[in-house]
């Protein structure tokens, strides 16, 4: 229901700005058919119709309408980058650091090695955790972004989460693939 109120107001105030628009253009085109009479008369007919500063008048009123009015189109316009959320971005910027391979390399030793120890003094097991929690990471970094993409709901949000996810799923099996590499 929230989601419907701030698409109506959305609408609304897009509607008003349409409208506000028009209204310059109309005003726009007044001054056009008074700069074109004015013209006609001072080239035709040699003769003023206008003073000097009512000519400044309008011409200062026509370029802050024009200005007004190229402001109030650019509101209106929505890129692809607009539809994207912030905390979209942020993942996305904190996920391509961290999912840097040789960034999360090092994460996942350090998890492992840390978490090892802690585990060790309790319980003794074998070397099968080391290797458990060295991939834990990457896992738990694929798992978290394949969950907020099917919570998604809106598909242009789901398309470029879409994207990043697949570009950020190469990055990690990368990351795997060096990780194995090493230890074998």
């Amino acid at each position: 229901m929230a989601k419907n109120t701030n698409e109506l107001l959305s609408e609304e105030k897009e509607a008003k700005i349409r409208e506000e628009i028009y209204e310059i253009d109309v005003r726009l085109q007044e001054l056009d058919a008074i700069f074109e009479q004015y013209e006609e008369a001072l080239f035709e007919r040699e003769e003023e119709i206008l003073s000097e500063e009512e000519v400044e008048e309008s011409s200062a009123e026509y370029r802050k309408l024009k200005k007004k009015k190229k402001e109030l189109a650019k509101s209106l316009k929505k890129s692809k980058w607009d539809i994207i959320p912030l905390w979209m971005v942020i993942y996305f910027v904190l996920q391509f650091i961290f999912s840097f391979t040789l960034i999360q390399v090092q994460l996942s030793v350090f998890f492992a090695l840390w978490l090892g120890e802690i585990i060790y003094n309790v319980w003794d097991t074998g070397a099968w955790l080391i290797y458990t929690l060295l991939f834990l990471i990457p896992f738990l970094c694929l798992v978290a972004s394949s969950i907020i993409f099917l919570f998604l709901k809106d598909k242009n949000k789901k398309k470029i989460f879409g994207i990043f996810f697949l570009i950020h799923s190469l990055e990690v099996i990368i990351t795997v693939v060096i990780m194995l590499v090493r230890i074998l």
